[in-house]
């Protein structure tokens, strides 16, 4: 098994906390990533948790290497894939790895995928060197399909929550997420909503990524709440 190296996320200990399938894993895939992405591509799947995106990945025509930080999540994945593996030509595997240094040769991927991935990453230098990994190891031309929460300032819920927590996590938009998403509950992790314009400016930092599409959605979090969201495909430039 690929272990990860030295750097070490902020939400790293209590992202591990979840077992198996508990990872929350809510965002369902966009027509516009199999709209975009021939089958039969090869896909790197960032925060895969116990596979649920990349089970459905499978499915639908693609081979797909899926990591996390999270050991016990992946092992769940692995288990799993022994079974799908047996019954689909296209394949799935699973790696305990860091996101800020990717374990995989340079041009490995046809398309990077990031559902739900970015808002768990509360520090914004990591944002970057992310990105920069999916740049490194995507071929030439290849896609990153990202898909995260937006800032939701007309919804009192988060806003909120955006205002309170600033003194906390230092960055607006970043907010304490707590068990059953009570003001007083038990802190489970930190998470980030993005401005548009925070995600457009965090592929110019980048610079070798090219946007095509950026769309404005609804998505579920895992705690059942909708919620503004974006979906951005870029190619590697």
């Amino acid at each position: 098994m690929l272990k990860p190296k030295n750097m070490i996320m902020e939400n790293e200990k209590t992202w591990k906390q979840f077992k198996g399938k508990e990872t929350p894993s809510s965002v369902e895939i966009n027509e516009l990533f199999f709209n975009n992405i021939p089958k039969g591509s090869e896909i790197l799947d960032f925060g895969c948790a116990w596979g649920r995106i990349a089970f459905h990945l499978q499915k639908r025509g693609y081979n797909v290497t899926g990591f996390d930080l999270n050991q016990n999540a992946v092992e769940t994945a692995l288990k799993e894939a022994e079974k799908t593996n047996k019954k689909n030509i296209f394949q799935v595997q699973f790696h305990t790895a860091n996101a800020m240094e990717l374990p995989y040769p340079d041009k490995s991927f046809d398309a990077c995928i990031l559902q739900a991935f970015l808002t768990t990453i509360i520090k914004p230098e990591h944002r970057t060197l992310i990105l920069k990994e999916a740049n490194r190891v995507l071929k030439d031309e290849g896609i990153i399909y990202l898909a995260d929460f937006g800032q939701n300032w007309e919804n009192p819920y988060y806003s909120q929550r955006y205002e309170r927590d600033f003194v906390k996590t230092g960055e607006m938009g970043t907010f304490i997420v707590t068990k059953k998403g009570k003001p007083q509950g038990k802190e489970l992790f930190k998470a980030h909503h993005y401005t548009k314009e925070e995600l457009m400016v965090l592929f110019e930092q980048v610079k070798k990524f090219k946007v095509e599409i950026v769309h404005e959605t609804v998505f579920t979090t895992f705690q059942g709440n909708q919620t503004k969201g974006y979906i951005i495909i870029a190619k590697k430039i």
